[in-house]
C-alpha cells in the first residue's frame, strides 16, 4: 500500500498543469485537482491516522451545492476512491483541495448515496477540507473527554430539574435567567452601581451539597462592578434585594461556572448553584 502511494505521489508531483481547468493539475484524463490552502506539515496523513474531513460536492460551475458532510475514519482502512485517497495521502491537517471529475471516476454515488448526483459521466466538483489528523491514542482520549463532558451535562440537567422541583420554583420565579424568591423583604436601600454591600450567604450544589457558608465568619464584602468577584447570576439576584432582605435563588450553569466548572474542581461542569442570601448592609 505504501509503495503504491509513493508511486502515485511521484506521479502527482510530476503531473503537468491541466489545459482544461486553469490552476488545476491533471491526475489523469478525467480527474483534475488543485490545492487551495497548504496545511501544517507537522500533521501529515499516514495509514494509521484518524482523519476528519469536510466534504462538499457541487456542480462544476458551483451553481448548485448538492451535499456537504463530515467524515472521520482511520485513513488506512478507508474505502475511498483511489484518486482521492492518493491525494489525501500527500496532504496535511488544515489543507483544502478541490477535485474535478466524473461521478463514476470519483465514485460519488458511493460517498453520497442516496443523494442524486447525476449520470455516471456527469462532471462534478469535490471540495475536501482536512479538519484534523490525529493518532489513535489522541482520538481515544478526545472521545473519552467527550463522553465525560456528555455525562456531566446530563447529570447537570437532572440535578437542575430536581432542584426546581424540590424548591418548588416555577415560571413566576424566573427573572432574567435565574429563579429568585424573596424570603423576607428588606426595608433599606438597594445596592447601586459602584456601591458596596455586606452579604451573608450559603451556597449549595443543585443536589443539596453545601459548598460555602459565610455565616461561620464575617459577611462577604461585595463591590458592585468589580470584575470576577461574583457569579453573574449572583450579581443579578443581589440587585433585586434591599438592605435587610433575605432570598433564595437558583442559578443555571450558564450564569454560574459554565460548562467547565470551578477552577478548584469543587463545582463540576454544567452545575447549577443554589444560594440562600441575606443583604446585611448597603454602603452606597
Amino acid at each position: 500500500m505504501r509503495i503504491a502511494i509513493s508511486i502515485l505521489l511521484t506521479f502527482f508531483l510530476l503531473g503537468c498543469n491541466s489545459p482544461d481547468y486553469e490552476g488545476f493539475k491533471r491526475v489523469h484524463d478525467s480527474v483534475h485537482f488543485q490545492r487551495i490552502t497548504l496545511g501544517d506539515d507537522t500533521r501529515k496523513v499516514d495509514e494509521d491516522s484518524f482523519v476528519s474531513l469536510t466534504i462538499a460536492v457541487s456542480s462544476i460551475d458551483d451553481s448548485l451545492m448538492l451535499e456537504k458532510r463530515v467524515k472521520r475514519v482511520q485513513f488506512g482502512s478507508a474505502e475511498w476512491p483511489k484518486d482521492i485517497k492518493s491525494l489525501i495521502a500527500t496532504s496535511n491537517e488544515g489543507e483544502e483541495l478541490t477535485i474535478i471529475g466524473s461521478v463514476k471516476d470519483l465514485q460519488v454515488k458511493d460517498w453520497f448515496s442516496p443523494v442524486d448526483v447525476g449520470m455516471d459521466n456527469s462532471l462534478l466538483k469535490l471540495n475536501l477540507f482536512i479538519n484534523e489528523v490525529a493518532e489513535a491514542s489522541v482520538l481515544l482520549q478526545v472521545r473519552a473527554e467527550e463522553r465525560l463532558r456528555s455525562d456531566f451535562e446530563m447529570q447537570g440537567q437532572l440535578s437542575f430539574q430536581n432542584a426546581l422541583d424540590s424548591l418548588h420554583f416555577d415560571e413566576s420565579d424566573l427573572h432574567e435567567g435565574i429563579y429568585f424568591r424573596s424570603q423576607s423583604d428588606g426595608k433599606g436601600s438597594s445596592i447601586k452601581s459602584g456601591g458596596t454591600a455586606l452579604i451573608h450567604y450559603r451556597t449549595y450544589l443543585a443536589n443539596g451539597r453545601l459548598i460555602d457558608d459565610t455565616y461561620k465568619d464575617e459577611p462577604f464584602e461585595y463591590h458592585v462592578g468589580k470584575p470576577d468577584q461574583v457569579l453573574k447570576g449572583f450579581a443579578q439576584a443581589i440587585a433585586m434585594m434591599k438592605e435587610g432582605g433575605k432570598a433564595q435563588f437558583l442559578i443555571p450553569y450558564k450564569l454560574a461556572y459554565g460548562d467547565k466548572g470551578s477552577s478548584s474542581g469543587i463545582v463540576p461542569p454544567f452545575s447549577a448553584i443554589i444560594y440562600e442570601a441575606e443583604l446585611r448592609k448597603v454602603l452606597n
